[in-house]
């Protein structure tokens, strides 16, 4: 790899930035000053150190945000701001989002670069658990929770896998769910004449957004992405 584009996606800087930086003999290879932005590097033996730190390529990024409203989960849109354009990071290692969650839905979203994990963890076979929190405009009924761990058809279109409803106020559940159909969450709710008026992902798999305000972001823990690569 050449060693600017080395630099530019280890430190987070423009090609332009870090080229100032090897011209000004600021980055070594080997304990060696490079000057050429053109040298290239051996990311598995090479050590390349800036300020005197050791700087480690990943191929793969991984993320976690605790999504806010207002922004639509795809990489690109001419109407609505994107969540890959919410952090520079996003942008920078040209993520894409593991799943969707709506424009106006909060909470869990996992971004990664990593396109065989992404595919794993959406399958419907592989049974990773998401949890919402949902603020419905009636009051809800135990009867509900049988429907959902029943599963029920929604307009034709599929049957609804098990799901576990918890009520946690008269107007407010808990949800938790093994597939993603589109607007899965509001269209059962919807099934029974309940409109969701506010939506949020608690969990997703084992990532939970508990340490973070809506609109954090931070990289994954070793233990959370050993669990979520696991055979």
């Amino acid at each position: 790899m050449r060693l600017d584009r080395f630099l530019s996606k280890t430190i987070g800087e423009s090609r332009t930035s870090v080229k100032k930086l090897i011209r000004n003999r600021q980055i070594f290879v080997n304990d060696i000053a490079i000057t050429s932005d053109g040298f290239h590097v051996d990311t598995a033996v090479d050590v390349v150190r800036y300020n005197d730190q050791v700087l480690e390529y990943e191929e793969y990024q991984y993320y976690l945000i605790n999504k806010p409203q207002g922004y639509i989960c795809a990489n690109e849109d001419n109407i609505n701001p994107t969540i890959i354009d919410y952090a520079p990071e996003f942008i920078m290692y040209k993520l894409h989002t593991v799943g969707r969650l709506d424009k106006d839905t909060t909470g869990a979203l996992m971004l990664t670069n990593d396109g065989k994990l992404t595919h794993r963890l959406i399958s419907p076979k592989n049974a990773f658990e998401k949890v919402y929190i949902a603020e419905v405009d009636g009051e809800l009924s135990n009867d509900l929770i049988v429907q959902f761990r029943d599963g029920f058809v929604i307009n034709d279109e599929f049957k609804t896998l098990p799901a576990t409803l918890e009520i946690v106020d008269k107007n407010i559940g808990r949800v938790t769910v093994v597939e993603g159909k589109y607007h899965q969450i509001k269209r059962m709710f919807g099934a029974f004449g309940l409109k969701v008026i506010r939506l949020h992902r608690e969990r997703f798999a084992n990532l939970v957004v508990d340490d973070l305000p809506i609109g954090g972001y931070r990289r994954l823990s070793r233990d959370e992405l050993k669990y979520l690569i696991k055979d």
